[in-house]
């Protein structure tokens, strides 16, 4: 028997409307019907079961195409290494949670300082090949995996082309943490050196080692990112600071600009028609942990179209009720940030992404709590995956009275 039920008394948001009051019925995993209750009408003849929304809030789930979550799960402190299967499911909780019913977890390879600095026993091979089973297996939400190629990386370049051949990878970013450029200038990577110790030659000779490190450009570069697109793996550039910058990347291939640092960089990328990544923990804080470009202006400003959780999961869901709540954008505007949007950036907006007939019922309800959103129930393709009960207020008491 298809699963099949209908979720009434719903703030719905859809990509263009807002229903105050409505109702949205599933079967399977599609939603085949959307509207205002008034004309809902219950078929007593049909199997369904009717689940009150309570006037909550009925968002599409969040597509997050950017989080470090897993590697931080995995490696909570430096040598803390976890068993990466117990990391996997946990941090799958921990993002239904919030709200996600999609997400690409970012996973590095190349870059020698991350794996320097975890101090893990395992190696990169372990952690993909575990992952991809894990995330083929019974799951909560839906896993894809973000590789994220230091560019400095040139011993794993043949690492991550098998792994792009053995189809682990549904998302490519390209990075590049070579200090003097992106959100390393040579300023800031003073500054940083010289505060956690290093003498001013030491943070000199360090500087002039890493800017002097080999790196993957040219054909090479060029071969991988085509490889990528081949496969129908979107491919996205990282912390570009200038146009220069955007039209070597998109002449690449290039579809995706991540955490641009400045806003003539995240408006000419728009006008590129490039998707524009920033960080929805940079929204919360109030701006950038290191002084760059304040992610909630380049929003009001048109420049910055999705939303990643970057460091802190939980911050998209409070992202778009933030600048929803604080600033003069519609319900609709705000929640397409954080799923439409992203969706459209690595191409599965045709079945997720919106509440929308034929699409995939990933669904949330958020309820306002002291004006904080929380998750109360959560569907992904259908399936309920997270219930916390509605229990009954003394204001609702007295309205039944």
């Amino acid at each position: 028997m298809e699963n099949c039920f209908t979720l009434v008394n719903g703030k719905i948001v859809t990509p263009t409307h807002y229903i105050e009051n409505g109702y949205i019925s599933i079967v399977g995993k599609k939603i085949v019907a959307i509207g205002n209750m008034d004309q809902f009408e219950f078929d007593p003849t049909m199997e369904e079961d009717i689940i009150d929304a309570h006037q909550q809030y009925i968002l599409p789930g969040i597509i997050d195409i950017h989080t470090d979550a897993l590697e931080a799960e995995i490696i909570p402190r430096p040598g803390a290494d976890m068993p990466i299967n117990v990391a996997f499911r946990e941090l799958e909780r921990k993002m239904n949670g919030c709200g996600f019913t999609t997400v690409y977890h970012s996973l590095h390879l190349g870059y020698k300082t991350a794996e320097y600095g975890s101090r893990s026993k395992y190696t990169r091979q372990q952690v993909y090949d575990t992952i991809f089973k894990a995330m083929n297996g019974d799951t909560l939400i839906n896993n894809k995996i973000h590789l994220r190629f230091e560019i400095t990386g040139v011993d794993a370049y043949d690492q991550c082309i098998d792994f792009i051949n053995k189809g682990y990878i549904q998302m490519l970013s390209v990075m590049d943490h070579t200090p003097g450029q992106g959100q390393y200038t040579k300023k800031v990577f003073m500054e940083v050196s010289l505060k956690n110790g290093k003498t001013e030659e030491q943070a000199i000779l360090d500087y002039e080692e890493k800017t002097s490190r080999p790196n993957i450009k040219g054909e090479k570069m060029n071969q991988l990112i085509q490889l990528a697109l081949q496969k129908d793996i979107a491919v996205a550039s990282h912390d570009d600071d200038t146009i220069e910058k955007i039209d070597e990347m998109k002449a690449l291939g290039v579809s995706i600009c991540e955490f641009p640092i400045n806003m003539p960089t995240a408006a000419y990328a728009n006008q590129q028609n490039m998707h524009v990544v920033g960080g929805a923990s940079n929204v919360l804080r109030g701006g950038s942990l290191t002084g760059n470009l304040n992610i909630k202006d380049a929003i009001l400003n048109g420049h910055v179209t999705s939303l990643c959780s970057d460091y802190y999961p939980p911050a998209i869901l409070h992202s778009i009720f933030k600048l929803y709540f604080e600033h003069d954008l519609t319900i609709m505007e705000c929640v397409n940030l954080a799923t439409l949007n992203p969706a459209k950036a690595v191409g599965i907006d045709s079945f997720t992404g919106s509440i929308e007939v034929g699409k995939d019922a990933d669904l949330i309800l958020v309820k306002l709590i002291d004006n904080i959103p929380t998750v109360t129930k959560c569907f992904v393709q259908g399936r309920k995956t997270l219930e916390i009960p509605h229990h009954i207020s003394y204001n609702e008491i007295n309205n039944l009275v």
